[in-house]
């Protein structure tokens, strides 16, 4: 990966390169509504061509190249939509066509030869199934929809209405670590199950999961190190103009 995990990843880079270095920005263009064809656009091009502020995309893209960046811009609360188009995209993302997609694969495997070991790994990931969904649902039904009404709020455009009776701290409190559970079912695989049949299942498998933690742990960091310090400021500078 040779520019798209670190600071030369510029307004100036041209997106297709970008790509090119780091193949699961095509995620983050998917989760972000961003479609193809990319031409011979920059990075700041394509930020602004869909509405995205130029740090915050770039902020994506060194986070889809390096975990470890750091997120040292304090962001303003017209990164909202965005963000939060990016969580709710990646949610229907996992939902709809990564989960399914594992759970056909452990059902796969489960026909190649039954065992204690593969009905433990078929009952463990429906138990993370049903986790996930909680989460997923909370953040859709009650945290995205007051942190819209807090950007409308602070923003001007939201002048009546009560405010919904929650804060970030909340957020913070109840945001699960829900990739935790999925090192847990990969050592499973890896240590434990043992398949004298069915051993390119386990592998297929095991890709998908790697695939599914590598993205989960950019959205924990979006949540964690973007949107709830936003949100944490947007809630401040409205309990002072009050």
């Amino acid at each position: 990966m040779k520019t798209a995990g670190n600071h030369t990843v510029t307004a100036e880079t041209r997106m297709s390169e970008a790509v090119s270095d780091n193949p699961f920005l095509l995620l983050l263009l998917e989760h972000l509504g961003i479609g193809l064809p990319l031409q011979e656009k920059s990075l700041g091009q394509v930020a602004v061509e869909n509405g995205i502020g130029i740090e915050l995309f770039l902020t994506f893209v060194r986070l889809y190249g390096d975990l470890n960046h750091s997120v040292d811009i304090q962001f303003t609360g017209e990164e909202v939509p965005s963000i939060i188009r990016y969580l709710q995209n990646s949610h229907r993302y996992y939902s709809d066509e990564v989960y399914p997609g594992i759970m056909e694969t452990i059902d796969r495997m489960n026909l190649s030869g039954s065992s204690g070991e593969t009905m433990m790994t078929e009952k463990f990931f429906r138990e993370y199934l049903s986790e996930v969904r909680n989460h997923f649902n909370y953040e859709e039904q009650t945290v995205f929809p007051y942190i819209v009404h807090l950007h409308e709020k602070v923003s001007g455009r939201q002048m009546s209405g009560e405010s919904p009776d929650y804060s970030v701290s909340e957020y913070r409190e109840h945001h699960d670590d829900i990739e935790e559970k999925l090192d847990d079912l990969r050592n499973l695989l890896i240590e434990y199950l043992p398949l004298k049949e069915g051993i390119q299942m386990r592998r297929m498998l095991l890709f998908k999961l790697y695939e599914l933690e590598h993205d989960l742990r950019i959205h924990s960091r979006v949540e964690d190190h973007i949107l709830i310090p936003l949100v944490a400021s947007m809630e401040a500078r409205l309990k002072e103009s009050e």
